[in-house]
């Protein structure tokens, strides 16, 4: 059985048609897109599946994906952006599984392979990989696949895969590309892969606990800073209290000392007022003793009180600077070309472009969080209102000027509406700026994006200016 024969007979000739009209683009480019993305993805799903791990994920995505978008392709591009945008999100979630981070070397590849421009090429990539996705479902379920049998399977679709794939693409993508071979996955056992998988699993959970470990240590940094300051309040209040305490044990002696006083002062009415007089001094030196010893002892407190908050103070402005100074190594890469052309911009006050550059100018302080304050879409819809599109090209050129900065790009809606519809929209338009940053110069792989629909209103949803600020799209710098 040929997957590749089968996608191209129900699928490619309907999407190629829907397609074109929804991105703008010539149906002889996107039908030579598609040409390289359905045996890419394919390739990539027989890859997928040498990994236990992955087989299973796959096999669950594939099982629960929607086979009916196969039977009426026209009719869902019919049904206006909030199906498109469905199906976009569907195949975010493919693309993860299957690409991973280099998702947009792959999104490169094909636009460079087809002359798609880069954001029609990653939209493009986004609706085809659900129709693959549903193809081998479909398959699954004709055939009573488990797992395993889903592995054999697609083991056996490299061939078809490596006689389909454009020589022009297949060379891009490099020798990596089905370089395993249909025997990796002939002989997969129904407990998993061989010991020699098992290592290359195991290497990159190593690389993950080590990016895990580097983030906690910053984390970490700033926690202790945060200890420290309490300490120090706990400290002044200990010693304030021992202070008050040694007070206390002072008058322990002081008490009979002051009864003893009184004793001679009775004996001293017969002998004579010198004695009363000479017990009487004795009570007031000791008194007077005591109240110094008091006060030495809380002004010492508080001296030791005041240098440790002075030194958490300083501990916290090192964690703090070590927080920037983090910040600055990321922006420590320059592209000089780029960053000089960033003298020709005038970033529009309260933009997003301006309160990156403001971030970088002032020292990195800050959360690294920006808001596109003048970017809007049409209603309802993920494509960018062409008048604001220059806040998004602006942020392209200061990403441009800094390479070694990574971002995730997030998307958020007021509460009007469907709330699972709500998060496909937001995810929609952030893949939206992503594509438009791309179709810039800025590599796919340095932009994450993320959906969270009506979560995290910055404002009242009840008045009609609240929901105007929750519709919004934040950029965060990845630190």
């Amino acid at each position: 059985m040929n997957l590749l024969d089968m996608v191209k007979d129900q699928v490619a000739g309907s999407l190629v048609s829907s397609a074109s009209k929804f991105l703008g683009e010539s149906e002889s480019g996107v039908g030579k897109a598609l040409d390289g993305i359905f045996p890419a993805l394919l390739g990539k799903m027989a890859d997928t599946a040498d990994d236990s791990n992955g087989l299973t994920k796959l096999f669950d995505m594939a099982k629960g994906a929607d086979d009916s978008i196969l039977d009426d392709i026209g009719g869902l591009f019919g049904g206006g952006a909030g199906n498109v945008a469905k199906l976009m999100n569907n195949g975010s979630g493919a693309l993860n599984l299957l690409l991973g981070n280099s998702t947009g070397g792959m999104i490169d590849k094909i636009a460079g392979f087809s002359g798609l421009k880069g954001s029609a090429a990653s939209s493009l990539i986004k609706m085809a990989a659900p129709f693959l996705m549903s193809m081998v479902g479909r398959h699954i379920k004709n055939k009573a696949l488990d797992a395993v049998g889903l592995g054999k399977f697609l083991g056996t679709q490299r061939q078809h895969v490596k006689s389909s794939m454009p020589s022009g693409l297949l060379s891009a993508l490099g020798a990596g590309f089905l370089g395993k071979g249909a025997s990796a996955v002939s002989g997969l056992a129904s407990d998993g892969l061989d010991a020699g998988k098992k290592v290359v699993g195991g290497a990159t959970d190593a690389a993950g606990k080590v990016v895990g470990g580097a983030g906690k240590v910053v984390g970490n940094a700033a926690g202790a800073a945060g200890k420290v300051v309490g300490g120090a309040a706990d400290l002044a209040g200990d010693v304030g209290g021992a202070a008050v305490k040694t007070g206390g044990s002072i008058m322990k002696w002081l008490i009979p000392l002051f009864l003893l006083a009184l004793v001679g002062s009775f004996f001293g009415l017969r002998t004579g007022c010198g004695a009363v007089d000479n017990a009487t001094n004795m009570t007031k030196g000791a008194i007077e003793k005591t109240a110094d010893a008091t006060g030495d002892m809380a002004k010492g407190a508080a001296n030791v009180a005041g240098d440790a908050v002075k030194g958490a103070a300083d501990m916290a402005g090192d964690a703090a600077g070590a927080v920037a100074g983090a910040a600055g190594a990321i922006f420590g890469k320059i592209d000089e070309a780029a960053k000089a052309a960033l003298d020709g911009i005038k970033f529009t006050a309260g933009s997003a472009g301006s309160q990156m550059m403001d971030f970088i100018n002032g020292g990195f302080k800050g959360d690294g969080r920006f808001t596109f304050n003048n970017l809007t879409f049409a209603t309802g819809s993920a494509n960018i209102d062409a008048a604001t599109a220059a806040e998004v090209d602006n942020m392209a050129a200061i990403l441009k000027a800094y390479p070694g900065v990574t971002v995730t790009v997030e998307g958020y809606t007021d509460n009007t509406g469907d709330a699972a519809a709500n998060v496909q929209l937001s995810q929609a338009r952030a893949n939206a700026v992503k594509a438009r940053l791309m179709g810039k110069g800025v590599a796919g792989d340095r932009v994450m994006t993320k959906g969270f629909g009506s979560a995290n209103p910055k404002a009242d949803n009840g008045t009609a200016e609240g929901r105007a600020q929750n519709r919004r799209i934040e950029m965060i710098i990845n630190k």
